[in-house]
């Protein structure tokens, strides 16, 4: 027996536009890994005259390592100057704040698949450009419980940067992450960990709270001659070993595939060694979102904009019924032939 089906043209025309509508829609956003525009309504949310002024500094001096001979602006880098309110550790013995930076990536997919099977949930600290080929990564992140920070949108030193830019670097990746998820961050992690009073007034009227680490995995020098791999690991297996009266918060890397597959060691590692594993926000015990979606819109859907139409249209994720219904339909007559 054969079946032939015919299927209406109009009802072809009228599924492949829901596909493209069922599809996050990122289109008009800044370039990927390029400093963003600056954007006035941004600026406004910022009382310039309460942001301290500390001097711009150079890539050059970053690079080769010199450092201002006095550190009034104290700036973290070089002097490992903080103030009360910079997030260095978990408050609490034995809680973990596991961190990733740099993504979303293909290879924060095998993080998602491995903290599911564990049921744990940890911070991922993204970089907004790279968000907008990947938000699909981003909101199973954000949908599974895992909590979103903002690492900004290209990823400079925010110390060489002028005030309005670096407002515009947390406020793009900002805006792309609570249109992707529905929910605003209210936590930033300065790239390279390069801060100072002025990064950390801008990020304060803004709203963030500014998160460094306790525990550098140092996977971010795998490219470096004569580093091994298994090193992070063995940072882990060390840290379990030493007494400490607080939690802490560990920084790790998905944007590269090697230092990603690390993840399962780390993870049999915290959990034999009976850490708690948690988001940052959870481990301080304050709200992670300034404006989280309600739960039945963070399962099924999310309202996910172009820039360049934010103001008109949403376009939702739930139109998948709607193609099951013109599939169906569609087919307006079918043949059996014996």
């Amino acid at each position: 027996m054969k079946i032939i089906i015919r299927i209406n043209p109009l009802f072809v025309a009228l599924f492949c536009l829901l596909v493209q509508l069922s599809t996050c829609d990122l289109t008009g956003w800044p370039a990927l890994d390029v400093p963003p525009p600056n954007r006035t309504d941004f600026t406004a949310k910022v009382d310039l005259t309460k942001v301290r002024n500390a001097p711009l500094n150079l890539v050059s001096n970053i690079a080769n390592g010199t450092c201002p001979t006095t550190d009034p602006y104290c700036y973290n880098p070089c002097s490992k100057c903080t103030r009360s309110d910079d997030i260095l550790h978990c408050p609490t013995v034995n809680d973990w704040g596991l961190t990733f930076d740099d993504g979303p990536t293909n290879d924060t997919i095998a993080i998602l698949d491995l903290l599911k099977s564990y049921n744990l949930k940890i911070t991922f600290f993204v970089v907004g450009s790279r968000v907008v080929s990947k938000s699909d990564v981003l909101l199973r992140a954000f949908q599974e419980g895992h909590q979103i920070g903002v690492h900004t949108w290209s990823h400079p030193y925010l110390t060489t940067q002028a005030t309005e830019q670096v407002i515009s670097e947390l406020e793009w990746s900002a805006e792309i992450i609570k249109n992707v998820t529905g929910a605003r961050p209210l936590y930033m992690r300065p790239p390279y960990s390069d801060y100072d009073d002025r990064i950390r007034d801008i990020a304060s009227q803004l709203g963030y709270r500014v998160v460094v680490w306790d525990k550098d995995s140092e996977d971010w020098h795998f490219k470096d001659p004569g580093f091994q791999i298994s090193w992070i690991a063995s940072n882990f297996s060390a840290w379990m070993n030493e007494k400490s009266t607080t939690g802490h918060i560990s920084l790790e890397h998905d944007l590269f595939t090697v230092t990603a597959q690390q993840a399962p060691l780390v993870v049999d590692i915290l959990t034999k060694a009976k850490r708690n594993i948690k988001p940052v926000a959870d481990c301080l015990g304050f709200p992670a979102v300034a404006t989280p979606a309600s739960s039945s819109s963070v399962k099924s859907s999310s309202t996910c904009r172009s820039v360049k139409s934010s103001a008109t249209m949403d376009i939702n994720y739930s139109n998948s019924w709607l193609i099951i219904l013109f599939l169906i339909f569609g087919v307006n007559n079918y043949y059996y032939i014996l």
